[in-house]
């Protein structure tokens, strides 16, 4: 099987939006309609949801996420076979996820330097036929390897620890593992990874 992963822009806007609409969550109905703007949520972004749903149109959330690929805020990793979106990794630096700032996670900043260029990685998703067939490595991959070309000092990532849940999103611990990433720290139930470049 023929992987390809191809950063995301706005060449591949359709691709993202189709992946989303139709493979992603086909077998998690409750998710679907998130477009991985979860970690850029905000109170204003909540606040114009709320009037965006009183006044009707087409979903909020799918809107977002093109106006963020268009500005280049949503970032991450599309993997193809034949052609089709079967995977997704949200990975940017860390500073662009509005959930991941010092007011709401004071405890992924302790330790860090402010000096210091942090990529996040904050999402999988894998079509459900091509789960367990090395797509998420793929984008690890590329993740990582793109991460010091451009100039990142470590990658960090919030996989689970214990039990896989719906928290799964953010993979699996032994990935991170795999790829040379190590415990940071324990906070609550999920684990900080992080692997320096």
């Amino acid at each position: 099987m023929n992987v390809e992963i191809k950063k995301l822009s706005p060449e591949f806007i359709n691709d993202y939006i189709e992946y989303f609409d139709k493979i992603a969550f086909i077998d998690n109905k409750e998710w679907a309609g998130c477009y991985c703007v979860h970690y850029h949520w905000n109170n204003s972004l909540e606040n114009e949801l709320k009037n965006y749903n009183e006044s009707g149109g087409k979903c909020f959330k799918k809107e977002l996420a093109i106006k963020y690929i268009n500005e280049g805020k949503l970032q991450g990793y599309l993997a193809y076979v034949d052609g089709v979106v079967v995977g997704w990794c949200n990975a940017n630096d860390k500073t662009s996820y509005d959930r991941l700032n010092k007011k709401n996670c004071p405890g992924l900043y302790e330790d860090s330097n402010e000096n210091e260029k942090i990529k996040s990685i904050v999402c999988y998703s894998i079509a459900p036929s091509m789960r367990r067939k090395g797509i998420a490595s793929q984008l690890l991959k590329s993740v990582c390897e793109d991460a010091l070309k451009e100039g990142y000092n470590f990658i960090e990532a919030y996989p689970t620890i214990g039990e896989i849940s719906t928290r799964s999103y953010h993979g699996p611990y032994s990935i991170y593992e795999k790829f040379g990433f190590s415990l940071h720290k324990n906070l609550d139930d999920i684990a900080i990874v992080r692997k320096y470049l």
